[in-house]
């Protein structure tokens, strides 16, 4: 658990100060949390959780999960996948035009840098 703690404050580019102050938490203890040395409450989890809108499931996880990396050209990524938005199935020629609308705003990003 301590691990996932760490990993979810890190990804948001948060230090161990400013989440302990987003959520009213001594920074030490805090610490030793992420540590292993204490355990943290439900009502602290709850916190973290909202402070960085996940589930608090995803706190609880303490295994090392890998990311898969999802290849939006892929010509079976809709056969591997079911993907949906507002409650409907995301067709190929949707696909293609959220890879081009990607594709515009990398180059408009890359010109503005």
């Amino acid at each position: 658990m301590e691990n996932r703690i760490k990993e979810v404050r890190k990804c948001n580019g948060d230090t161990l100060q400013s989440l302990a102050k987003k959520v009213n938490y001594d920074y030490s203890n805090l610490s030793k949390i992420e540590r292993g040395l204490y355990v943290p409450t439900i009502s602290l989890l709850k916190k973290i959780a909202e402070v960085y809108e996940v589930d608090i499931s995803d706190l609880l996880v303490t295994e090392k999960r890998s990311k898969e990396v999802i290849d939006l050209q892929s010509k079976n990524l809709l056969v591997k996948y079911e993907l949906e938005l507002d409650g409907r199935k995301v067709s190929p020629d949707e696909i293609s035009v959220i890879t081009s609308i990607i594709r515009k705003l990398r180059n408009a990003a890359a010109q503005n840098s």
